[in-house]
């Protein structure tokens, strides 16, 4: 009696786990030269799309890897565990020490293969579990669709442009490189020694938190997959992996003591903002992120967020009933479709630690997708398997269509991220309105000579920036640089001192101000302002040392210009510019 109940509950599931061990024959793994040629299509899709990326420059925060204290030049044991990613900056470093330096081109290739290697563990990942769930004969039909469907819909989405593009969003890809193996780990050897597993589980996750803190989810998602499908929605069968959850419990106190609470207190990130209007604003854009995943066109890596301060600005209000929705949905269908109800949860899970309460410096940003559109592909091909026929071949030409049209659209974004300045016209194409687009274009076109360009373009951002800010301030020095190209010193000046009164300590603006009032005959008063800018030590960079070694050469205090440029190559060791400065001062000083 108790066995027909069993069987007659299995019937109704429509893709029911089972216990099903690593040796059925639906869990044996592809024959070798089968598995290498889909390994090998992989990598060699991954190139072919991401082709015009890996000539892309740094752009953003990919400058910081280049400075003269960045952990990725010293090495510093201590400052790698300072920076609370040692194992990401682990990669940077052997980068820059094994493959050309500074050269974008290899920190975009590592990307590139780590990319397409996660989109391996994910094939394996849905390997082994669909080798250990029982399907009807409708979702067994369709097994191929998920165990390959879903790591290349993964691979080719262009969402994931940003994340493998931006050689500073590895932090992302690697992340999802320690996160995928703990949960493939988990499905391939939970049945075969319960401790090895919990061992291999939890190195998976320290990797992971030790590469990016907000992938604190592993043990949340590892739990929601072996209730729902590995023990058939029976909270007895986690007991099987008790040593594993003992592990987590412990490793999640000490991350959050280790990695997440000197996090909570940092300035970069964001933690500046109010978490109310954070959480109001990204309850919106958990939809904003389902629009790009089904409709990833008109992509935008500076997207202009409006903030929602209550739940009644931009309907708030409705997105929380939409997420209230979609969650009660999965635990009211959990039983009947556990597959599809872990692709909801796991896409809302994976997502929360950046879109919640704990506020990150940008509202959306394409790269978060990166893990949690694992969720949503695997909902997308479970509705295309319940729609159509048992054996329709439906499925597989709508995903290879699909695949052919992400494809194209993946190798179109990378094509922009393969140009500085073309990345940053797109977002100020479609982020008009928002200061930090129109500030980089002017900055790239002054880089590259274009002054009036550049004077244009920080004309825009100084009409979007917040009057008295700091944006304001820099923005202004920005127009006084321009302004004192083309020689006409007295409005650099002019510019220079509305940018001191809104930010007096900021001693690169007095050290272009003391240029300009030497160039200009107040030749005295520059040196004042050069002493000035001496005083915010705290704030001092290499452009400070590099104006004042120009000026003390062009005035004949050769030693001491040298003495300026060696400490600007300090900050900066590849400066071109400053050492060849260094090299010519040095020579006219005797040195």
């Amino acid at each position: 009696m108790g066995a027909g109940k069993k069987n007659k509950r299995a019937s109704r599931a429509e893709d029911a786990p089972s216990e099903a061990g690593p040796q059925s024959a639906a869990a044996a793994p592809p024959s070798l030269p089968w598995g290498w040629l889909f390994a090998g299509a992989v990598f060699v899709l991954a190139l072919l799309v991401y082709a015009p990326a890996l000539k892309g420059p740094f752009v953003l925060d990919d400058y910081d890897l280049l400075e003269g204290a960045s952990v990725v030049r010293t090495a510093d044991p201590g400052q790698m565990l300072r920076s609370l990613r040692p194992v990401l900056m682990l990669t940077y470093i052997a980068n820059h020490r094994l493959a050309g330096g500074f050269e974008p081109f290899g920190f975009h290739l590592v990307n590139v293969l780590l990319h397409a290697l996660n989109a391996l563990i994910l094939w394996r990942l849905m390997a082994a579990l669909f080798g250990r769930i029982e399907l009807d004969r409708r979702m067994e039909a369709f097994r191929p669709l998920f165990v390959y469907g879903l790591p290349l819909l993964w691979l080719l989405s262009p969402i994931q442009t940003e994340s493998v593009a931006y050689i500073s969003s590895r932090s992302e890809v690697l992340a999802a490189t320690f996160y995928l193996a703990g949960l493939w780990s988990f499905v391939a050897w939970r049945d075969r020694c319960r401790w090895a597993t919990a061992g291999l589980v939890m190195a998976c996750f320290v990797g992971t938190v030790l590469t990016k803190q907000d992938k604190l989810t592993l043990p949340v998602a590892i739990v929601l997959l072996d209730y729902l499908l590995l023990s058939r929605c029976d909270w007895r069968g986690l007991k099987k992996s008790w040593p594993t959850y003992g592990l987590f419990g412990l490793g999640v106190v000490a991350g959050f003591l280790v990695v997440v609470k000197p996090v909570l207190s940092a300035k970069t990130a964001g933690f500046g903002l109010d978490w109310r209007e954070y959480f109001f604003t990204e309850l919106r854009m958990y939809f904003r992120y389902l629009g790009q995943l089904a409709f990833p066109f008109g992509l935008n890596h500076d997207p202009d967020i409006a903030p929602s301060a209550s739940l009644g600005d931009h309907f708030s209000w409705l997105a929380l009933l939409g997420l209230l929705a979609l969650v009660g949905a999965a635990v009211w269908f959990h039983r009947r479709a556990p597959l599809a109800a872990f692709g909801v949860l796991f896409f809302l899970i994976a997502l929360a630690p950046t879109s919640s309460f704990v506020p990150v410096a940008d509202f959306a940003a394409e790269r978060r997708m990166y893990l949690p559109s694992i969720g949503f592909f695997l909902l997308l091909l479970w509705v295309m398997a319940r729609l159509f026929e048992y054996r329709s071949k439906a499925p597989y030409l709508v995903t290879g269509a699909l695949l052919c049209v992400y494809a194209g659209g993946a190798w179109a974004r990378s094509a922009v991220w393969s140009d500085e300045l073309r990345l940053w016209q797109d977002a100020a194409s479609k982020s008009p309105d928002k200061e930090r687009p129109w500030t980089w274009i002017g900055r790239i076109y002054s880089q590259r000579g274009q002054r009036m360009q550049a004077e244009q373009a920080w004309q825009r951002a100084a009409e979007l920036v917040k009057p008295g800010s700091e944006e304001e301030a820099f923005l202004l020095s920005n127009l006084g640089l321009a302004s004192a190209q083309a020689k006409d010193y007295d409005k650099a000046i002019a510019y220079y001192r509305r940018a001191l009164d809104i930010f007096e300590r900021a001693p690169q603006i007095w050290a272009q101000l003391a240029v300009a009032q030497i160039h200009s005959g107040r030749t005295e008063e520059g040196w004042q302002s050069f002493e000035k800018a001496m005083t915010y030590k705290a704030r001092l960079g290499p452009e400070v040392f590099k104006l004042r070694g120009q000026e003390l050469y062009q005035a004949g205090r050769y030693a001491e210009a040298a003495d300026d440029f060696r400490r600007a190559l300090e900050f900066t060791p590849d400066d071109a510019d400053a050492q060849q400065n260094y090299q010519i001062a040095r020579k006219a000083a005797g040195q």
